[in-house]
């Protein structure tokens, strides 16, 4: 069981600005979706109208992490208000009942660099060059492979059969038959990385391929050889970054967009689902279509 007064000290050590509403002495014994609402757990909406179709008589047997509701009467039921409702929900149970895996490095994997930080987990079946390093409390799921020079920063993500490091598809013209451009480059990728399942991140041709800190690449995506994805950014399902491409900070791409060789996305800018960009995107815009077109400014609401 856990109690509210728990979670209010929580979020208070926390700095997580919020206030909470109902039975004090409520007491929790699990966590839910909004969807499959269970009595005596916690669950999460993003505002009060998300509510409309729960009885006052359920939400007195939940406890719901919601936006506050801008006015000061409100009925029964049990509420943790704060601006952010989405982050607080998963911190909370990320905090109290996500498991604590312990740090193992599994033995049919074969690790040939001695440069590997403290607390590293690498799953079972991964091949990882001696030309890497990996930073301090770096997560690397199965079946991952790591074939060239490599610098992983502390606490990124690898979840399992990440391909990093191979050449990327490079040929010039040599007489009837195609030359192949070799890659001495490598891969870097910044602190606090996550790199969704089975996506491939080519090496750089002289260069390195660069993935700067607190980035999110999502499952099945394809970032091509000399790539440059600056901070914050966000690379959705499917996804195709052309070679020498970049996106540059807080850049969001959606699922299934292609973005061209040596194209550019500005600063905070929205590439929308499924497009193709073969033009360079100035900051603080949102472009879609095929071939993308910007459609307005990027005020943050998306």
């Amino acid at each position: 069981m856990l109690s509210i007064k728990e979670i209010c000290l929580y979020l208070e050590q926390k700095g997580e600005p919020s206030s909470y509403v109902g039975n004090e002495m409520f007491q929790i014994e699990g966590f839910c979706s909004l969807q499959a609402q269970r009595d005596g757990c916690i669950t999460w909406a993003k505002s009060i109208k998300k509510l409309e179709d729960i009885s006052l008589e359920k939400r007195e047997k939940m406890v719901i992490v919601t936006a506050p509701p801008g006015i000061e009467i409100f009925q029964a039921g049990n509420y943790i208000f704060t601006n952010e409702p989405k982050k607080v929900f998963f911190s909370i149970l990320d905090h109290f009942y996500k498991k604590k895996e312990r740090a193992e490095i599994a033995e049919d994997s074969t690790i040939l660099t001695k440069r590997i930080g403290k607390n590293v987990s690498i799953g079972h079946g991964c091949y990882i060059s001696e030309s890497v390093v990996i930073g301090d409390n770096v997560t690397i799921g199965n079946h991952v492979s790591i074939e060239c020079p490599t610098v992983i920063g502390a606490k990124s993500l690898i979840h399992s059969g990440v391909v990093i490091g191979t050449d990327g598809f490079g040929y010039y013209k040599d007489g009837a038959e195609y030359g192949k451009v070799p890659h001495f480059g490598g891969v870097y990728i910044g602190e606090k990385v996550e790199i969704g399942a089975n996506t491939c991140i080519d090496r750089g041709t002289l260069d390195d391929t660069r993935i700067e800190d607190n980035v999110k690449i999502d499952n099945l995506c394809h970032i091509a050889h000399n790539v440059r994805i600056g901070k914050n950014s966000l690379i959705i399902a499917c996804s195709l970054l052309g070679g020498s491409s970049e996106i540059q900070e807080n850049g969001y791409v959606a699922p299934g967009a292609i973005v061209k060789n040596q194209v550019t996305v500005g600063n905070d800018s929205v590439v929308g689902m499924g497009s193709v960009v073969t033009r360079d995107i100035e900051p603080g815009k949102i472009a879609a279509g095929v071939p993308a077109k910007i459609i307005r400014d990027n005020d943050g609401k998306l």
